[in-house]
């Protein structure tokens, strides 16, 4: 029997759009775990980094505050808040806002503790992963006085400067606590 060359392309034209039509499908079954997962990907990837700038950012904000190294940036007369301005710009934190809190529990002499801790309220790009302690990082570092002389205005024991603890809950009640270990 003769072929039609007129049917032959329909036949090939029916073949070619069916299979688009799977491929559709497939993409969408696809689609429908790959992005949720890759969106995951990127939420913990920025609180992985933030995480570690937080600390980063703490530890180097507590080495500039006991040696009362500032900066020139610095034009405020009250130098603990110029160190919540230091913790702020060392974070960096890139999806969320960083609260400060500085403390002195026992007044501004040498070889006493400067206590530096921030909290970082993590919001992530889609809003939709759950994220670690309600998307809260939080950072203390604790390190000697070395400079006697204290910043102005004087610091009395138990001087802070904090800002508003960022989450719906939670508080500053872990910044400056003792360990048990250290006790």
């Amino acid at each position: 029997m003769p072929s039609l060359p007129g049917l032959r392309g329909c036949r090939r034209a029916s073949r070619s759009r069916s299979q688009r039509g799977a491929s559709a499908v497939e993409l969408a079954l696809v689609s429908f775990i790959f992005f949720p997962l890759m969106f995951g990907l990127i939420d913990y990837g920025m609180w992985f980094n933030d995480s570690l700038n937080a600390r980063q950012g703490v530890r180097e904000a507590a080495r500039l505050g006991v040696v009362q190294e500032f900066g020139a940036g610095c034009t405020s007369s009250n130098k603990m808040e110029c160190l919540k301005q230091i913790v702020k710009s060392e974070t960096r934190a890139v999806a969320g806002q960083t609260a400060v809190k500085v403390l002195v529990p026992e007044g501004w002499s040498r070889r006493k503790p400067l206590i530096v801790c921030a909290a970082i309220k993590e919001t992530g790009v889609t809003n939709l992963t759950p994220l670690p302690n309600d998307g809260v990082i939080v950072a203390e570092t604790r390190m000697s006085i070395e400079v006697d002389t204290p910043p102005q205005p004087a610091l009395t024991p138990g001087t802070s400067v904090e800002d508003p603890f960022p989450g719906a809950t939670g508080s500053w009640a872990w910044c400056g606590k003792e360990d048990d270990d250290d006790a």
